[in-house]
């Protein structure tokens, strides 16, 4: 098994003290059931497409500010999440692209993670 430990950079914490991250190590396996991922996707778009989570604009205009402080450009390259967000507010929903990706694509929607 691959042992990590991940760290934040100094400077990052400096930015935003409250900042948390999770890495996750997938193995390669054999896909029991791929259609879980599309599933959690198109679930994932509904919810978005219904304005939930409700609290996910203020959120991510939180992040926004967070980006801008260590020199990125929210409006012209938008975080991960937010790109999704818009994406399914304008075509109702994301296409399915692989069950792993799928799933993460998922979780940053319904959770408005960046």
């Amino acid at each position: 098994m691959l042992s990590v430990q991940p760290s934040i950079d100094a400077r990052l914490a400096a930015i935003a003290p409250g900042f948390r991250a999770l890495s996750v190590y997938v193995d390669a396996a054999p896909l029991l059931n791929p259609h879980v991922g599309e599933a959690a996707l198109a679930s994932a778009c509904e919810c978005v497409a219904a304005g939930d989570p409700t609290w996910s604009d203020a959120h991510l205009a939180a992040w926004d500010e967070v980006f801008k402080r260590f020199g990125a450009k929210p409006k012209r390259t938008p975080c991960s999440a937010q790109a999704l967000r818009k994406r399914v507010q304008r075509d109702g929903v994301v296409p399915a692209i692989d069950p792993v990706v799928d799933l993460y694509n998922a979780i940053s929607l319904r959770y408005a993670i960046p």
